[in-house]
């Protein structure tokens, strides 16, 4: 239990009390201590969201074009380009209100509430959703530093304080704008200016890494001109019917990677690797800090995002669990229901954790891990997952089903040589996430020794 004591006169237009604990209370303190803050509002330019209803649908995505950033591409380590989508330039044009360049912030306002990045110089313009506003700065000030700052404990604590409300986490644009910064020397700022442009460059090249990485692994099984489209007709012969009758079913996409495969060397799943099934401990075991209880949706092929989303249970339960449902160093945790078909190689720095019951643990034979994650996340892999699990409400394969995966087996040596690639990605991404982390704890430093 926390307890909070409170002056009259401290007393805001909320009677809440979560909004008077003692962290927020600390650091309110710690601010109001400064003469040297200003609020987000009077050192910004321009403080927006994205365009809300029927300005923006989802039917007119597309697949190049201007980049719209979404709350699943704003990580607070750099923005997530694995997953994004894209506008026309007409539709650009017609929403130059929510237009984001190159040096302006993005912050999320739904979902994990709070998070900040900055567009890179990689990314010249895009556009953001709803669920986010942007932040462009006045020239005077570091945008390096204010993405620090409000990635810091300094800035999320006043933004998570702000988002509390009876229902869920949800951020407006005058919540955002009233968040305090203290301004260091401009000696500090550019400091941090170096660290965080040093961990995008790190970042930038794993993404080199990663994709070429993937660019082999697609030349050697024929998949680079393969067109994989989805297509709105097509016909399918009465001979080509299974024991399924849904259309997506005999999507052509699906007949095209079957022939790639039948021209390949290919093992099935269960022939290479052991597998253990994660566990369900319910929310009730769930508590606010432990060992994290690690979901489908807290991994991506790239890396694990333990974050303020991630479930925790506690330290006696972890050990009673790891023995069948922790991931060893080197194993493959895989997803069966929800996003199928997604594989990441556990590291040794990231192993202390228990998965769900929609992660699968993949034990090696014969075979480089890493080379089989991204087989795995392939699109000669993953097809055939996302195949066998349309039609359900929620995606789930079976693990009768995934054993039957069709995996090529490509030469040892190029093997060797698309692992050496991913461990590079891997360890650059590594470096860089490092970086981040110092950064933000010089600038807590800075102002908690003020």
């Amino acid at each position: 239990m926390q307890t909070s004591t409170i002056k009259f006169s401290q007393i805001e237009d909320r009677i809440d009390a979560e909004y008077y604990k003692p962290g927020y209370l600390y650091l309110e303190n710690i601010l109001n201590k400064s003469f040297n803050f200003k609020t987000l509002r009077e050192i910004s330019t321009k403080i927006v969201d994205g365009p809300f209803g029927s300005d923006l649908l989802k039917s007119e995505y597309i697949k190049d074009g201007i980049p719209l950033l979404r709350v699943k591409n704003i990580s607070g380590e750099g923005i997530d380009i694995n997953d994004i989508v894209f506008i026309t330039h007409e539709k650009q044009k017609e929403l130059q209100r929510s237009k984001v360049v190159a040096g302006d912030l993005v912050i999320t306002k739904a979902g994990r509430v709070g998070t900040v990045d900055i567009v890179p110089s990689s990314i010249p313009e895009a556009n953001i959703t709803s669920h986010l506003a942007k932040i462009s700065l006045k020239k005077e000030y570091n945008p390096y530093f204010i993405y620090m700052y409000l990635n810091s404990r300094l800035g999320l604590l006043q933004i998570e304080r702000q988002g509390i409300k009876s229902t869920k986490p949800e951020l407006n644009i005058d919540e955002v704008a009233i968040t305090k910064i203290i301004i260091p020397s401009q000696s500090f700022q550019q400091k941090i200016e170096k660290m965080v442009k040093e961990a995008q460059e790190n970042k930038r090249l794993a993404d080199e890494k990663y994709k070429e990485a993937e660019e082999i692994l697609n030349k050697e099984l024929g998949l680079g001109d393969l067109d994989l489209s989805t297509q709105k007709t097509f016909e399918a012969k009465f001979s080509e019917a299974e024991d399924r009758f849904d259309p997506e079913y005999y999507q052509p996409k699906y007949k095209k990677i079957i022939l790639k495969r039948k021209s390949q060397k290919s093992k099935l799943l269960g022939e290479i690797v052991k597998i253990r099934k994660g566990i369900e401990v319910g929310h009730e075991a769930y508590t606010i800090d432990g060992k994290p209880f690690i979901r489908v949706q807290d991994y991506n092929e790239k890396e694990l995002i333990v974050s303020g989303s991630t479930n925790y249970i506690r330290p006696y339960l972890y050990e009673e669990l790891k023995k069948n449902h922790k991931p060893a160093t080197g194993e493959i945790i895989y997803s069966k229901d929800g996003t199928v078909g997604r594989a990441f190689v556990i590291e040794k720095d990231n192993s202390e954790f228990i998965v769900s019951g929609g992660i699968l643990i993949l034990i090696l034979r014969d075979v480089d891990n890493y080379y089989l994650a991204l087989v795995l996340n392939s699109e000669i892999v993953r097809s055939q997952a996302a195949r066998k699990s349309i039609g359900a409400i929620i995606q789930h394969l079976s693990i009768d089903e995934v054993k039957k995966l069709q995996i090529p087996i490509l030469p040892q040596s190029l093997q060797q040589k698309i692992s050496s690639l991913i461990q590079q990605s891997f360890q650059l991404r590594k470096e860089s996430k490092e970086l981040i982390d110092r950064a933000k704890k010089e600038v807590e430093e800075m102002v908690e020794n003020k």
